[in-house]
C-alpha cells in the first residue's frame, strides 16, 4: 500500500471496477443521466397512470403506488449482493433493461396484472440503478464523495421535476402511449451511455467478506436512520406542496418554475456541502441538515405566494442537501474504514431506508391533509426530525476491526 492511499482497502474482497485510464468524470455523468431517467418515468406513471386503459377502478391504484415500493424493497438486497461479487455495471445494465420493459408494459398493458407487473419491475429498476450507481460514484471519487454525490442526485430532482411536466404536455399532445414512446428513447440513450462508458468489472476473489458485521456497523445504521429522516423531510414537501399552490390560484407551470428554483438551490449547495464536510466531521453536517430542516418545514409554510414559496423550497433543498449528501457519503466511508470495497451492500441499506422513509411520509401526508392545516402537518414532521435528530449522534462502543493485510503491514 502506498503512502499515497488515504485508507486501507482489501480490493480483493469485492467485486470492483477497473478504472485504469478511464476518464472519471463520465462515471458520475452517466450515474447522473440514469437516475435522471429513473425519477422522470416514476414522476411521468404517477399522474398518467389514471388514464391507462388497463385501470378498472379507483382502488386499484393503490396497489400500483404500493407495487413500486414493494419492487424496491425485494429487490434491492439482491442487488446489493450482485453489485458487490459481479461489479456495478452489469447490475446497471439490467437496470436499464428493466426500465426498457417497465415503459413498454406502461405503454402496451392491456390489463391491470401487466401494468401491476410493469410497477414491480419499476421498483426492480429504480432499485439496481441506485444501488449500483452510488457504489460506483462512492469508489470512483473516494476523496470528494459528497460533492459528487450531490451532483449526482440532481439527476434525480430533475427528472422528478420534469416528469409530470413531460408526461403532462405529451398526453396532451399525442394521448397516453406518446410519452411513453418518447420515453423509450430516452431509455435507449441511457443504456448506450451505461453500456459504452461505464468501466468494465472485475470479478471477486478471495474470501467473501463479513457483510453482516459491516451493515451492522453503528455507523451505517446511523447513515441509514439519516437517509430515511431526509426521505421524510423532502417527501412530505412533494405531495402537499403543489397541491397548496394549486388551491392558492398558482398555475401548473409556475408550480414547475417554483420546483425548478429548488433544484437548482440543492446542485449550487452541492461544493458548499463538500467544503463544509471536509472540515467538520460529516456527522455534525448531517445533524446540522436535520436540525435546520426541523425548522425550515414549519418556517417555509410562512411564506405567501409563488415567490414566497420559491424562497421556502430552496431553503428546505439546501437542508435536504446536508442531510443526504453527506449521509450518501458517510455510507461509503464506513466501508473504507472496515478495509472494504463493498460499496453496493451498504447503498442496498440506503435504497430501502429512502424507500421507508418515502412510504412514511407518504402515508402521513395522505392522513394529515384532509385534517391539518398545510403548517401544522410541517411543523408535526418538523418536531419528529427534532425529536429523531439525537440518534444521529450515537457512536459505536467498540472499535473498528483492522483488516488482516494491514495488521501485518504495520509490523
Amino acid at each position: 500500500m502506498s503512502s499515497a492511499d488515504p485508507l486501507p482497502r482489501t480490493e480483493k474482497s469485492c467485486a470492483a471496477s477497473e478504472t485504469t485510464g478511464f476518464n472519471k468524470w463520465a462515471v458520475v455523468g452517466v450515474v447522473a443521466f440514469a437516475l435522471f431517467v429513473d425519477y422522470l418515468i416514476y414522476g411521468m406513471t404517477i399522474p398518467l397512470t389514471p388514464y391507462s386503459p388497463a385501470i378498472g377502478g379507483a382502488e386499484q391504484l393503490g396497489l400500483l403506488y404500493g407495487g413500486y415500493s414493494a419492487g424496491v424493497l425485494a429487490a434491492t438486497p439482491l442487488f446489493g449482493y450482485l453489485g458487490d461479487r459481479i461489479g456495478y455495471r452489469r447490475p446497471m445494465i439490467l437496470g436499464v433493461l428493466l426500465s426498457a420493459l417497465t415503459v413498454a408494459l406502461f405503454a402496451l398493458a392491456t390489463n391491470f396484472y401487466l401494468l401491476l407487473l410493469g410497477r414491480l419491475l419499476q421498483g426492480a429498476a429504480a432499485s439496481a440503478t441506485w444501488t449500483a450507481g452510488l457504489a460506483l460514484i462512492a469508489a470512483h471519487y473516494p476523496h470528494k464523495r459528497v460533492e459528487m454525490i450531490g451532483y449526482a442526485l440532481m439527476g434525480s430532482t430533475a427528472g422528478s421535476l420534469l416528469g409530470p411536466v413531460i408526461g403532462g404536455s405529451l398526453y396532451e399532445a399525442g394521448g397516453y402511449v406518446l410519452p411513453f414512446a418518447v420515453t423509450g428513447i430516452l431509455v435507449a440513450i441511457d443504456a448506450g451511455l451505461r453500456i459504452s462508458l461505464l468501466p468494465r468489472d472485475r470479478a471477486a476473489a478471495g474470501a467473501s467478506p463479513d457483510l453482516k458485521a459491516l451493515l451492522c456497523d453503528q455507523s451505517v445504521l446511523v447513515a441509514a436512520a439519516a437517509v430515511a429522516l431526509a426521505a421524510i423531510g423532502w417527501g412530505i414537501v412533494e405531495p402537499l406542496l403543489p397541491a397548496r399552490l394549486g388551491q392558492s390560484g398558482v398555475s401548473p407551470a409556475a408550480v414547475g418554475l417554483i420546483f425548478t428554483a429548488g433544484s437548482i438551490a440543492y446542485g449550487l449547495s452541492a461544493p458548499l456541502v463538500s467544503r463544509i464536510s471536509q472540515r467538520l466531521p460529516i456527522r455534525t453536517v448531517i445533524l446540522g441538515g436535520t436540525i435546520a430542516m426541523a425548522v425550515a418545514l414549519p418556517l417555509s409554510s410562512l411564506f405567501r405566494g409563488a415567490a414566497g414559496a420559491a424562497i421556502g423550497l430552496c431553503l428546505i433543498s439546501v437542508c435536504y442537501a446536508f442531510m443526504l449528501n453527506p449521509t450518501s457519503a458517510e455510507l461509503g466511508d464506513a466501508v473504507d474504514r472496515r478495509g472494504l470495497s463493498c460499496y453496493a451492500a451498504v447503498y442496498a441499506v440506503y435504497n430501502i431506508a429512502y424507500a421507508v422513509g418515502q412510504m412514511a411520509a407518504s402515508a402521513f401526508a395522505s392522513a394529515a391533509s384532509p385534517r391539518l392545516s398545510f403548517f401544522h402537518t410541517m411543523l408535526i414532521v418538523g418536531l419528529a426530525l427534532a425529536v429523531f435528530a439525537p440518534l444521529l449522534t450515537l457512536k459505536s462502543s467498540s472499535p473498528l476491526p483492522v483488516p488482516q493485510q494491514d495488521r501485518s503491514a504495520s509490523v
